[in-house]
C-alpha cells in the first residue's frame, strides 16, 4: 500500500518510481493518493477481509523538490471559483479556526498572522517525510515482536464543497470515529491514555480534544506539536499514527495493563476527511 502525491512529488503516476524502492515489484500493490493513513486504513481492511497475511504501508512526500507546494495545494480546490481566490490550506485552515474563535480567544491584533487568525507557530511545519509500516495478521510475526495492536478503524469524508458544510463541527472526525465507537464501546475517548493529532491548525487540534470530550488525563500530541513535527499534509495523519503506536510500544513505557493510544488524521481542506485508528498494547485490545 503506497501513498503519494503525484502533483507535490512532480511526478505522473509517482507509483511507477515509488513501486520497486518499496518491493512492490511483482506484488500487488495500490496506491492511496488522499492520504497516507487512508493507506494503513486500507491495508488493515484488506488484511481483514482475509486478502493476505502482511501488508507493508508507505507513506511519503518531497516538497522540497516542489516549485511552489502552495501551488500544488491550490490545484486542488475547485477552478472556477476556489483557485481564483487563492485557496489552499491553510487559507481554509483560517476560515475554519476563525468558527472557533470567541472574545476570550480572539488574537491580539499586533500579532503577526500568516492567515488571520493563524500565527506561524499555529501551522504545521512543512518538511520531506516518508514512512513505513507493516501490518500482519496473528500467527505471521513472532510473538514479542509486535509494536501495537490495532484495535479498530474508523474513516470518513464530508462534502467536498466548503461553502456548504459547518467547518467547525468536524463531522468527518465525529463520523470516523463513531464507525469504531459502535462496534467497540471500550474503545472510545474516555478510555484512552494518549493521543496523537494531525490537524491544519492548532486550532484544530484543541477543537478535536473539546469535541471529544477527552480527560485531562489524556496525553495529547507527546510526540510534538505541530510546528514541531514537520512533515507533508498528505502524510501528517500517518505520521500522527506512528507517534501512537510508538506511545504504546512495550519499550515506551513500563506502566501496567492495557493501554489505548489514538492517532487522527485528517485530509482535504478544513477537515474535510478524517481517519481515526486506536491501538493497544494488548493483543485483547481494550481493559
Amino acid at each position: 500500500m503506497l501513498s503519494g502525491n503525484d502533483q507535490l512529488d512532480g511526478r505522473v503516476i509517482s507509483i511507477m518510481s515509488s513501486a520497486g524502492p518499496a518491493g512492490g515489484v511483482g506484488r500487488d500493490t495500490t496506491m492511496i493518493a488522499s492520504s497516507a493513513d487512508h493507506a494503513l486504513a486500507f491495508g488493515y481492511l484488506r488484511l481483514r477481509a482475509g486478502q493476505g497475511k502482511n501488508v507493508l504501508v508507505v507513506g511519503w512526500a518531497k516538497p522540497s523538490e516542489s516549485v511552489d507546494p502552495d501551488r500544488v495545494e491550490l490545484m486542488g480546490a475547485e477552478p472556477y471559483l476556489l483557485r481564483p481566490m487563492g485557496m489552499n490550506n491553510t487559507i481554509a485552515a483560517a476560515l475554519q479556526a476563525s468558527t472557533w474563535l470567541t472574545p476570550d480567544n480572539t488574537p491580539d491584533a499586533s500579532d503577526k498572522f500568516v492567515a488571520w487568525p493563524l500565527r506561524r507557530e499555529d501551522l504545521p511545519a512543512r518538511g520531506d517525510t516518508v514512512h513505513a509500516i507493516i501490518l500482519a495478521i496473528d500467527g505471521e510475526f513472532p510473538s514479542g515482536s509486535e509494536l501495537a495492536w490495532i484495535v479498530d478503524a474508523g474513516w470518513a469524508s464530508a462534502s467536498y464543497e466548503i461553502g456548504t458544510r459547518n467547518l467547525g463541527d468536524l463531522s468527518s472526525l465525529h463520523a470516523a470515529g463513531q464507525q469504531i465507537f459502535d462496534r467497540n464501546p471500550q474503545a472510545s475517548p474516555e478510555h484512552w491514555d494518549s493521543v496523537e493529532i494531525g490537524g491544519d491548525s492548532e486550532y484544530a487540534v484543541r477543537a478535536v480534544q473539546q469535541s471529544l470530550r477527552l480527560k485531562e488525563s489524556v496525553d495529547v500530541n507527546i510526540s510534538g506539536s505541530l510546528c514541531e513535527r514537520p512533515t507533508s499534509p498528505y502524510v501528517a495523519g500517518l505520521s500522527r499514527m506512528v507517534a501512537a503506536i510508538d506511545a504504546v510500544r512495550p519499550s515506551a513505557t513500563a506502566a501496567e495493563g492495557v493501554r489505548l493510544t489514538a492517532g487522527i488524521g485528517f485530509n482535504g481542506f478544513a477537515s474535510q476527511g478524517a481517519t481515526v485508528m486506536v491501538f493497544s498494547n494488548s493483543k485483547g485490545g481494550t481493559a
